[in-house]
């Protein structure tokens, strides 16, 4: 799936979180709050993808996003090669399970978001945090605009100067609670997975657990579909969820 895809799929299942968990943790449903948990949940989407070096995650920070990569597909290929069984064999476009490996499997979902949990209990961890998931979330929506807004959203500077102000913003404002920040991104990353479970590639759903002697078995949707952007299905899907985040909104705040 695209990445304004997974960032649109992502903002849903970023305020759907907060409408759910927020009230739970004893924080309020405001504008702001939502607002936070659409855009932390579509940069969170995108996490999954920095495992590829072409992908616009892997390009969205330069170097730090780039070493990022690096560690991360060096990270998978440890894992998939110790865990392997002799049934599995290779990866999906290398032969080390490097790519839509380990940051595709809903362990690491939930690692990513004990993580950013543990991050988020200092302000200066939140405040990366929210600067890095909110950048992320503005390139993957820049990708379903078209001409300058398009590429204005695809600029590195534009993007983190945006995210600067947005983090600014929401630690005076209203920062988030740590537990809701690392659910926004455990659900956002698993809405991803689930998104390239409707390709042909597949996903490993259930790593570490074995099915047919593999551990790395990629589960595929019956009703896949090739990922482009002259895809209805993606369009399609980018619909839905761009309908569906504002109403999810407003049923939070009422």
């Amino acid at each position: 799936m695209m990445a304004s895809s997974h960032s649109a799929t992502g903002a849903l299942a970023g305020v759907a979180t907060t409408g759910a968990i927020a009230p739970l943790l004893g924080s309020t449903t405001d504008v702001v709050t939502l607002a936070v948990g659409a855009a932390v949940g579509a940069g969170a989407a995108l996490l999954p993808d920095l495992d590829h070096p072409e992908a616009t995650a892997t390009r969205s920070q330069g170097p730090i996003t780039a070493w990022a990569c690096t560690g991360l597909r060096a990270l998978s290929s440890a894992v998939w090669m110790a865990t392997r069984t002799p049934a599995d064999y290779g990866g999906y476009q290398d032969g080390a399970g490097a790519h839509r490996h380990l940051t595709h499997t809903l362990p690491a979902a939930v690692v990513a978001g004990v993580l950013v949990w543990a991050a988020a209990l200092h302000s200066y961890g939140m405040a990366a945090v929210l600067w890095l998931l909110i950048s992320l979330g503005l390139r993957g929506l820049g990708q379903c605009l078209t001409g300058r807004d398009r590429r204005s959203l695809s600029q590195w500077t534009t993007v983190s100067l945006g995210a600067g102000l947005a983090t600014v913003v929401v630690m005076v404002v209203a920062p988030p609670a740590p537990s809701l920040l690392g659910a926004v991104v455990a659900v956002g990353m698993g809405a991803h997975i689930l998104g390239d479970w409707l390709t042909p590639q597949g996903v490993p759903l259930t790593w570490p657990l074995r099915r047919r002697g593999k551990r790395w078995w990629m589960y595929r949707s019956p009703v896949a579909f090739k990922a482009d952007d002259e895809c209805w299905q993606e369009k399609a899907v980018q619909w839905v969820c761009w309908s569906g985040t504002p109403l999810t909104a407003a049923w939070a705040i009422v």
